[in-house]
Parts: structure tokens; sequence; C-alpha cells
């Protein structure tokens, strides 16, 4: 598969990215665990650099993943590399660093973005950032244009290149569309939950449709029953109300069975799980970059080769709408 731009911009990326949330270790959103479990930094670098080797460019993260701490590991991974990456992260959550704390408060105000991405450029070890994403999904209309005059100042000191919005809210990404330069929306997408309303405005207004939850956080995978129980620890494992996925950490039967019913499609020409998965989201749309989650070497070599396969053809996609019924599994 070929690079793709973000957006309108100059800046080239692979087709796959490589989410970073899990990375940042355990941590904190208004004391529920936010994070996925311990982490072993040095088996993340190699993931990272791996990554690199194969083919895989992009690199997303937030300053609250792990509170810094996942922004800190991107920075070790690509010392001497950062030419060869293309790092996204994003801000607007407060947080305790110490403590390891993130709080749903969020601060949009000039003088904390330019902070945020001060903090962000020095754990990172660089000196720009490629794609600062605002990370609330919902923002007061009032603030939209402050913020996104905030983020054109950034781009004019050189201190980022581009920017985005991490949002399901198809309306107010519609605005922030009109009234910046903006060149993608981040949002939540993969065979189980399609976004159609989100897709068609990225595609309407030529931003990258960047995909979290690919893999519906692991679900996809096939490593999961329904006798599987999430440790507590787990952000999967939490009571987080949009953890859609799973409940008292057990994977929904719903999503579970609607995964059964497409299996044989998804693992077509000998792809896995997580490569079927994937070929989904770039069947999808030409605008689609999924972002899955990865913490290990061995999974940064399946999900690269995804990209060797391709996308799912049109027929692919058509019958495993017809069986899905789009919309009957949601929630």
């Amino acid at each position: 598969m070929q690079k793709k731009r973000l957006g309108k911009s100059e800046i080239e990326v692979s087709p796959l990215g490589f989410g970073c949330w899990a990375i940042g270790g355990p941590f904190w959103l208004d004391g529920l665990p936010d994070g996925w479990g311990e982490v072993d930094d040095n088996e993340s670098i190699r993931a990272i650099q791996r990554a690199l080797e194969l083919g895989i460019n992009f690199f997303d993260t937030a300053d609250v993943y792990g509170t810094g701490h996942s922004e800190e590991v991107i920075g070790r991974a690509l010392k001497g590399r950062r030419h060869e990456a293309v790092i996204a992260t994003k801000f607007g959550f407060t947080y305790d660093a110490a403590s390891r704390n993130v709080y749903t408060k969020v601060d949009l105000s000039p003088d904390y973005i330019r902070t945020a991405c001060e903090a962000s450029l020095k754990r990172l070890a660089t000196d720009y950032i490629d794609l600062y994403q605002i990370h609330p999904g919902d923002i007061p209309w009032e603030q939209l244009d402050s913020v996104i005059e905030s983020l054109e100042e950034l781009k004019q000191k050189g201190w980022i290149r581009a920017y985005g919005w991490s949002t399901s809210n198809t309306e107010g990404a519609e605005a922030f569309a009109k009234r910046s330069s903006a060149v993608s929306i981040q949002h939540g997408l993969n065979v189980l939950i399609d976004d159609s309303a989100m897709i068609d405005l990225c595609e309407r207004y030529q931003l990258s449709s960047i995909n979290n939850a690919p893999l519906a956080m692991g679900l996809l995978s096939g490593k999961f029953n329904k006798a599987t129980q999430i440790s507590s620890d787990d952000v999967r494992g939490s009571s987080h109300k949009w953890v859609i996925y799973f409940k008292d950490g057990k994977p929904k039967a719903e999503y579970l069975d609607a995964l059964d019913a497409v299996r044989d499609i998804l693992t077509s020409e000998n792809r896995s799980l997580v490569q079927g998965a994937l070929a989904w989201i770039w069947g999808r749309s030409g605008m689609t970059i999924p972002i899955p989650g990865l913490k290990t070497v061995k999974q940064v070599e399946e999900a690269a080769k995804a990209m060797e396969f391709g996308p799912l053809a049109p027929e692919q996609m058509q019958e495993i709408d017809v069986i899905l019924r789009r919309g009957s599994v949601a929630g």
C-alpha cells in the first residue's frame, strides 16, 4: 500500500499508524484505571523501532497517556531517527504527572495550549510536532475560534506542522473543517461499529479519517471469548461508560457474536483477524488511517503485514454490511 497524505498537507504517512495509548502504562481518569496495565518500556521501544523498519512511520499519542510517559517513550525510541517518523499528539485534558491522574476538566485557553505544546515537545525530545490534535471530543462552540487561532499561531511558530481534532461530534467536526486549515479528524471506526456520517464528512472536506479502536479495544483480535475476564487495572476492566465493547471486564456477547458472523470474510486469503479488521477499515474509504494500539514487536509485525494484503474487496465489504445489517450491533 502507498503512503497517504494527511488531509491537504504535504505530510505523508503510512496507511497504518501505531496507537501509543497502551505504552503509556498505568494511569487513572477520575479515579478509574485508564491505561492498559503494566508495560515494558524496553519492549515498547523495540516495537516502535520495528514499526519503522516495516514501513509504519505514523505514531499517535496524547499528553495524558501515562501522563506524559507515552510521549517520553516515543522520544527515546526515535532518538536519532526523528526524521523518519510522523508524530501526532493531543492536548486539552488536565492531569497531574506525579500521581498519574487525569481529570475530566478541560483547559483550552491560549496559554494552556502553548504550555501543553511546549511540554509535549520536551517529552518527545523534538522541536516540532507533525500533527497536534484537540483531545476533548466536545468543546464549547464559543471557544472553537480561539482554539483554532492558537493552533494557527503554533503553526506559524513552527512548533507544529498541522492540526486536527479527536471527536465523534460530526456537527462540531464540520464547523471545525469550515473554519480552519485542519487536516484530520480522529474518531472511532471498526467493522462492528461504522461511522458513515464522519466518513462522509472527511471525504467531503478532504480530511484524513484517523481511526482509533480499529480492533474494538482488542476484541477483534480473536483472543477473547465469553468467559474472558479482563483485569480491573486495565481500562477494559474499568467501569468507564465509554468502554462499550466490554462490561465488568467481559467482552459483550453481541460483539463476539457479530465477529463470529463475519470471521470467514475477515480471514480470507490467509489473513489473521487483526489483518482482516484493518483491511475492512481500508476498504471503507480512501481517507482512513487505522491506528491500532500496539505494545510488542509481535503485535507490530502482525499489523504491518496487513499492509501487504491491502483492503477487502468491494464485494466482501458489501457482504459484511448485509450480514451485520449496519446499526443492529451498536451500543
